[in-house]
């Protein structure tokens, strides 16, 4: 009743000045008033949290009705204004870079289960410093649980790579639920809270093990592949992108949170602080193997100073985090991984000037970048609602980058080959006639050795000399008896076979090398080319040279005799200038002295 008269007092219902006609009246007013008290406002009730039934749970991300409020990080729970709490929807999940606490409310209700209900809340990133649980079932007293990576991977309540927290809502109750997550340094949060039943969390586990670990053995194959072909090939690029695959295993592991599972479980700093150097390390090492396998300094020399230069930006960065330097450093390695789609861009500057396999580290790039970029602009603002979604594609695409830059290298080193057979057939080929020189008659001689052996079938050598050859440089010039040798050399290449040997040994004499069953083979052919040569005279600047030539032959390998090249040589030349000695324009085959009397000799008409 004191309370009723104070409120009316309030009002302006005073004691002050009561004049005698109004006193009367005042004094009815206040009897009433300590007879009848004025109602007293309500205060302000707790806002019941808002519910999401579990009953039936499969697994759901923590969406709206779910309410979200950021806070301070000294914000204990019993000071957060509970009016503050807004619904948790889909684009406010990605806060980007944020040093801010956000806490998470929700009741989870199985009033209609008639069994307890078992789930598992965990975070969606492997880096999240802290996730502190304050849980209390069917209104008990709240109980706290705190999630952190700055604890032993082994003090988690759950062997899962992200922090999780296990828990049980009984028939026919619920379970409060504030969820507390922050960063002891300011980091890219989601808030992206996965509640699955706690059976389907644990075969989705094996599920992602399984996938995880194809993931990690193709790449294992691919670095052991490069390492390999660096150890056999003793080519640079091949351990640099043995390098690069080597810290991109290291990031995703990291990213993925097996690193911490498996690899260092004890080593909270290096999980902590790992992550940016491990992102530096993967654009260095990405640089590195990209100036070498387009040899930028050569062909792209501007473009290679700026490459360098970002190298050396990031290797300070490595320094500078190691010096205990956070939000500069973040910030420079997630430039980093975004700064690497543009090396599609150099792939396709290098296949436009002419380097082939270009084109496929292009397309390694468009779809590797690209995936970063997205990821780390997901992460890093909150421009998108992706969650750590498009992680999971980039990671799908390294595995796509790896199998092209595989390719390309591939391809490179086809083209190396190629490259070296066509040098090695220039330097063992005569300019003039296109036909082989000194150099591929040995090269044939090693080959057909091993031909004869496996055949059986021998080899015989034809020298060829051209007749009267200084003759017709001398009345029809150099660059007549040059059209000369050309054309003999085109009758060469049209009578013999792919597998024959034709060779200019030197001057105005070729050499044949023949593998067929027989001597007089090898002497048909030869005879058929000095038929033609002389009987198609060569046109020069309208004028018709006719001309002749001489052959020797004589067998070169069999398989019953020992390989002598020199002798084989020295024996055709005997037979070529027995030919010279007996008239010319003719093909003579050298036989042993006791039958040189019964010497074959084919003798052209008209000499």
């Amino acid at each position: 009743m004191i309370g009723s008269a104070g409120r009316l007092i309030e009002a302006g219902v005073t004691p002050a000045r009561w004049s005698a006609p109004g006193a009367a009246l005042r004094g009815f007013l206040l009897i009433v008033a300590l007879l009848h008290p004025l109602p007293v406002p309500a205060q302000d009730a707790p806002a019941p949290l808002p519910t999401i039934p579990i009953d039936d749970l499969t697994s759901r991300t923590l969406r709206a009705p779910a309410e979200l409020q950021v806070a301070p990080g000294s914000t204990a729970l019993d000071q957060l204004p509970t009016a503050d709490f807004r619904p948790l929807t889909s684009g406010q999940a990605n806060r980007g870079i944020t040093g801010q606490d956000h806490w998470v409310r929700v009741r989870l209700s199985n009033a209609n289960g008639t069994e307890p209900q078992s789930w598992v809340l965990h975070h969606e990133t492997s880096y999240l410093d802290r996730l502190t649980i304050h849980y209390a079932d069917n209104g008990g007293p709240l109980q706290r649980v705190s999630l952190s990576d700055r604890a032993p991977f082994e003090a988690r309540p759950v062997n899962y790579r992200t922090l999780a927290l296990p828990h049980t809502t009984p028939a026919g109750g619920h379970t409060d639920l504030y969820v507390h997550l922050g960063f002891d340094k300011a980091d890219s949060l989601t808030l992206n809270l996965r509640l699955t039943r706690a059976d389907l969390f644990h075969d989705a586990s094996r599920r992602e093990n399984l996938v995880y670990g194809a993931y990690f053995g193709a790449m294992g194959m691919f670095l052991l592949i490069a390492f390999i072909g660096s150890v056999i090939l003793r080519e640079s690029v091949y351990l640099h992108y043995a390098a690069f695959l080597g810290v991109s295993m290291a990031m995703w592991a990291m990213l993925n949170g097996f690193a911490y599972q498996y690899l260092w479980p004890d080593s909270v700093y290096w999980h902590n602080e790992g992550f940016h150097i491990v992102f530096l390390l993967m654009a260095i090492t990405a640089l590195q193997f990209s100036r070498g396998f387009l040899k930028t300094p050569r062909y792209f020399p501007r473009v290679n100073r700026a490459l360098v230069a970002a190298q050396w930006v990031f290797a300070a960065g490595i320094v500078l985090r190691l010096a205990g330097v956070y939000v500069p450093v973040l910030v420079l390695s997630y430039l980093g991984l975004t700064q690497l789609v543009l090396l599609s861009v150099l792939g396709l500057m290098a296949y436009r000037r002419g380097m082939r396999y270009a084109r496929w580290y292009s397309v390694a790039w468009l779809v590797y970048g690209v995936g970063l970029a997205f990821s780390v602009i997901s992460a890093g603002s909150g421009f998108l609602e992706w969650g750590m979604k498009p992680l999971d594609f980039a990671q799908a695409g390294g595995v796509l980058e790896s199998a092209c830059l595989l390719i390309a290298l591939g391809e490179r080193l086809v083209g190396w080959d190629r490259a070296r057979r066509r040098a090695i057939a220039i330097a063992n080929q005569d300019p003039l006639t296109g036909l082989g020189n000194r150099r591929a008659l040995e090269e044939a001689f090693d080959r057909l050795e091993e031909r004869v052996q496996t055949t059986g079938v021998p080899v015989f050598l034809a020298f060829i000399d051209l007749d009267h050859f200084k003759a017709i440089n001398d009345e029809h010039g150099h660059d007549a008896g040059d059209a000369v040798l050309i054309h003999l050399a085109r009758i060469l290449r049209n009578a013999c076979r792919p597998e024959d040997i034709c060779i200019r040994y030197g001057g105005e004499e070729l050499a044949l090398l023949l593998q067929v069953p027989h001597q007089e083979q090898a002497m048909e052919v030869t005879e058929r080319i000095r038929q033609r040569f002389a009987r198609e005279s060569t046109r020069f600047e309208g004028t018709e040279i006719r001309h002749t030539l001489t052959a020797g032959i004589a067998l070169a390998l069999a398989r019953d005799r020992e390989p002598d090249r020199a002798e084989a040589i020295r024996r055709a030349d005997r037979a070529l200038y027995e030919g010279k000695r007996c008239g010319r324009n003719r093909c003579t085959a050298h036989l042993p002295e006791e039958q040189a009397d019964a010497a074959p000799s084919l003798q052209g008409e008209g000499t």
